[in-house]
């Protein structure tokens, strides 16, 4: 029997409500209204903005700048989602080709050949002009591009904070910020994962895209939704799941949906049996060679803070208290450390008190 629950991205019956947040999308985009959304990592952003690009009346392009490193990659990433996303239903490639250049003036395009299947492809480069000239243009070129052939598009740029990593990052910023205040045919929905970096970039006045856009944070889902959502899944397979495992699994992963995917994979594989106490220590297993990896990437003091707020949860952070119980020295060094981990998106204040952002980490550094 096939597993209903599935890692990556959540299509149909495998995506869990966010109706609320998919309606709010769906407005934005619709009346050009651009939008920041942001979330921890594996958390459901890029699932919820595929679902909303489904139900636009609107050309959708999703580009990922995860692991970009410079600004040649950003414009060559960006040129290559927009004419993939424009040729995929185009039956003439040869004409796109002719309609694209007509506005992508700088732009270096190819029509090639597939040598497995012969079908045609589209090959980008930016030719001999420098990146910043291409990131300038681009934009603007897409909304020529737009109004020529009557359509509007929903700009999708995933870990948009990857570009503050970037030497050249508040250049790129400027020329995209300009770009994205002409368009008047594109609407841009940029997400991201590391919260306080992508918060920084639209709510620092001295940024280029101080509020330019509308930020929205990625709630959480209500627990009685994801036992609505697993029991329904169990049922659609023929299975029963007990709604008290249901929320069992539920409390334990923090309603992280993820882990609430992983788990209720992991239960579903098991046929049930060892209950839900097996599949928590199958989870935390799963995913200690990654944790291990994070953790040997932080300094001492790192270390030491990181498992402290793990473990004690403190009110405030610089208390005597704390400091003296989780062996973390002066205030001065934990500020340091903390400003590290938070802009790593690793720890942060909720409900009163400092927690890890990863439930599952929290509990590996519990161990």
């Amino acid at each position: 029997m096939r597993n209903p629950f599935r890692l990556g991205i959540a299509h149909g019956k495998a995506f869990c409500n966010r109706n609320k947040e998919k309606a709010q999308l769906t407005r934005n985009m619709r009346s050009g209204i651009h939008t920041v959304l942001y979330a921890p990592r594996r958390y459901g952003k890029s699932s919820l903005a595929l679902a909303m690009a489904e139900s636009l009346e609107m050309v959708s392009i999703y580009i990922d700048l995860f692991s970009v490193t410079c600004a040649e990659e950003v414009a060559e990433k960006m040129y290559r989602g927009i004419v993939q996303e424009l040729g995929r239903t185009a039956a003439d490639k040869a004409s796109l080709a002719k309609k694209v250049l007509a506005s992508f003036k700088k732009l270096r395009l190819r029509l090639e050949f597939d040598q497995a299947t012969a079908a045609p492809e589209f090959s980008v480069s930016l030719g001999d002009e420098k990146a910043e000239v291409h990131l300038e243009e681009l934009i603007g070129s897409l909304d020529d591009y737009c109004q020529r052939q009557g359509i509007r598009v929903c700009l999708i740029l995933d870990e948009f904070q990857e570009i503050c990593g970037l030497k050249e990052s508040f250049q790129i910023e400027a020329l995209l910020r300009s770009g994205m205040q002409h368009a008047r045919h594109v609407s841009f929905l940029m997400m991201g994962s590391r919260r306080t970096i992508l918060k920084d970039m639209f709510e620092d006045k001295k940024r280029p895209f101080y509020k330019s856009a509308v930020v929205m944070a990625l709630p959480a889902i209500a627990a009685e939704e994801f036992i609505a959502f697993l029991v329904e899944r169990y049922a659609d397979s023929g299975r029963v799941l007990r709604p008290a495992d249901a929320a069992e699994m539920i409390e334990f992963t923090g309603g992280y949906p993820y882990y609430v995917q992983k788990i209720a994979m992991l239960h579903f594989d098991l046929g049930g049996e060892g209950g839900v106490t097996e599949v928590k220590k199958q989870l935390l297993e799963s995913e200690s060679g990654d944790f291990e990896s994070i953790y040997l990437g932080l300094t001492n003091h790192q270390k030491r803070l990181l498992r402290s707020v793990a473990k004690l949860h403190p009110a405030e952070i610089h208390s005597q208290a704390f400091l003296a119980e989780g062996r973390l020295g002066s205030q001065g060094g934990v500020q340091t450390s903390l400003a590290k981990l938070k802009k790593l998106d690793f720890v942060e204040q909720r409900g009163g008190v400092w927690r890890v952002v990863d439930p599952i980490f929290e509990k590996w550094l519990e161990t």
